[in-house]
């Protein structure tokens, strides 16, 4: 029997063993260490990765690489997740552009990183990525480079050297739009916007199977009914019971937040303005 909450069923949390969770995208090690010290420091995980079921075992990390990769830096052999159904029409892909704002050459950078380009319209980019002909391509207020896709490279790995060379070295913000005056007037001078190809779930799917993974930062998960604040006590994952037994330390858990009256579910989208 499915258990509701204002008329939502409760999200699916489980606790699955390390070994079958599986990255589509690059975790930063800058900010999982600073996550691993406030995890080993509050002793709780607050809130869950999200992820979606592999076709054949484990599971693919939709939302949150870097506390997945946190967790595992900690050493525990289990990790708590959200499971969502991938196929479901409500749970949508989104992708990222990254908007670099500090003065910075990207086009010169990449060049001098050995990244093959070369010029183009920017309606010749937009119609090459649509058709996915083209790895990425590259606005600065005078011109537009497009970044071809190689033989030699899977998508992933190519993206990942063209976000290599400009990450650290200059701000990145993650914005919706490639429209650069849109942007110019949101965020005053714009030194570059990198526009990425709109990804399919099957992607996402085959990348969490192979060694090369996409940088962080370009998908954007748009998942209905997130459970957040879970606040999961890591002494449960730490045991040394077996992850069924974690389950159901998990499960009663959950049942006393729903005694407590604790659980809450929101429709309404939001915006954050301290995040």
């Amino acid at each position: 029997m499915e258990l509701r909450v204002t008329g939502r069923v409760l999200p699916d949390l489980r606790i699955v063993p390390r070994d079958q969770v599986h990255l589509h995208e690059e975790a930063d090690p800058l900010r999982v260490e600073r996550l691993a010290a406030r995890l080993r420091r509050d002793g709780m995980l607050r809130n869950p990765p999200v992820a979606a079921p592999l076709p054949d075992e484990g599971y693919v990390v939709l939302d949150g690489a870097n506390r997945t990769s946190a967790l595992a830096h900690l050493g525990l052999s289990a990790i708590p997740l959200q499971i969502v159904e991938y196929d479901d029409p409500a749970l949508q892909l989104e992708v990222w552009r990254h908007l670099i704002v500090q003065p910075m050459s990207l086009p010169q950078a990449l060049e001098q990183a050995g990244v093959p380009m070369k010029a183009a319209s920017r309606e010749a980019a937009a119609h090459a990525l649509r058709e996915r002909q083209i790895a990425c391509y590259i606005m600065t207020d005078s011109q537009t480079h497009i970044v071809p896709l190689s033989p030699q490279h899977r998508l992933a790995e190519t993206l990942s050297r063209v976000v290599a060379v400009y990450k650290g070295a200059a701000r990145i913000y993650r914005v919706p739009t490639e429209d650069f005056d849109a942007l110019v007037r949101a965020y005053g001078e714009v030194s570059a916007v990198v526009v990425f190809p709109r990804l399919a779930k099957q992607d996402i799917l085959a990348i969490a199977g192979s060694s090369a993974k996409l940088p962080t930062g370009i998908t954007r998960h748009l998942i209905p009914g997130r459970a957040l604040r879970v606040n999961v006590p890591l002494e449960i994952l730490a045991t040394d019971e077996e992850v069924s037994g974690k389950q159901r330390r998990l499960q009663e858990l959950v049942r006393q937040r729903l005694l407590e009256g604790n659980v809450r579910y929101y429709p309404e989208g939001a915006f954050l303005f301290d995040e």
